[in-house]
């Protein structure tokens, strides 16, 4: 497949002409200030870079903050690798997966991309159970509305990702960290990560956002119109996912949001 450059929007935005957005989109004005009003990054173009750009630059010209990146940026993000326990040492983060150690180093630049659904959610039913056979993508899918944090780092060229979410891993050893639930640990963690490490960069616009249902060819009363053009849930994104990489077209949500604030936040791991 050839490079495909995506044109995404990167929130929150100024003062946004609505009407020349809709316009440039192809949208009715009120789906249209929806997309604008979303908190966390949406792709809006899915292109050869020779017409992304153009594509970027029309939409800046009403107002939203956009950035265009390199469609490979998406398919070298890891796949989330959930620790099982975690501490904070004396100059590192320790972690523990199937056995192996990982230590994240306070002195490295890390990018943290916090996910939390809002009060009162509830995950889907048909999740399937976390195990340690599943790997890629059926991981994504276990922990599919489960609060999640992911660190970022760089292991010289080799991107490294660890996932510590909110009912896999034991927050036992964090002692005066531990909340009233889970989800409010991992919020207390990625404090705590931010008073430890010296290069921290926090991307937290899916906090409280409500995780989105993919599209599934057959669903029963599946609106392919609810959430129109590159929104997460329509064909059109699955399509586009797909021609970057077959591996990206079933993502999750909050997968699908950590991997394009990877993409777009990967200048500050360096």
């Amino acid at each position: 497949m050839g490079s495909l450059s995506l044109v995404v929007s990167d929130p929150p935005h100024g003062r946004v002409d609505h009407q020349a957005v809709a316009d440039a989109l192809g949208l009715e004005l009120a789906n249209a200030s929806l997309k604008i009003g979303f908190a966390a990054p949406e792709l809006m173009r899915c292109a050869e870079r020779a017409r992304a750009l153009p594509f970027a630059a029309l939409l800046s010209d009403t107002g939203m903050n956009v950035k265009v990146i390199d469609g490979a940026d998406l398919a070298r993000v890891p796949w989330p690798v959930p620790i099982a326990s975690m501490s904070f040492g004396p100059d590192a983060l320790v972690g523990t997966f199937r056995g192996r150690t990982v230590r994240v180093r306070y002195a490295e630049p890390v990018l943290a991309v916090f996910c939390k659904p809002p009060l009162n959610y509830m995950r889907p039913a048909a999740v399937p159970p976390l195990t340690p056979s599943l790997e890629g993508l059926q991981v994504a899918e276990a922990l599919d509305g489960m609060a999640t944090l992911d660190l970022y780092t760089l292991r010289g060229a080799h991107l490294e990702r660890i996932t510590i979410a909110q009912d896999v891993v034991d927050f036992s050893d964090l002692g005066d960290l531990q909340g009233g639930s889970p989800a409010e640990s991992l919020k207390a963690t990625l404090a705590e990560c931010g008073r430890r490490f010296q290069r921290l960069t926090v991307d937290g616009r899916l906090e409280n956002v409500r995780p989105r249902r993919r599209f599934v060819a057959g669903d029963a009363g599946f609106d392919m119109d609810l959430r129109k053009h590159y929104s997460f849930g329509t064909l059109l994104l699955r399509h586009a996912l797909g021609e970057i990489s077959a591996d990206l077209k079933d993502l999750t949500h909050y997968e699908y949001g950590s991997r394009l604030a990877c993409a777009l936040g990967k200048d500050e791991l360096r």
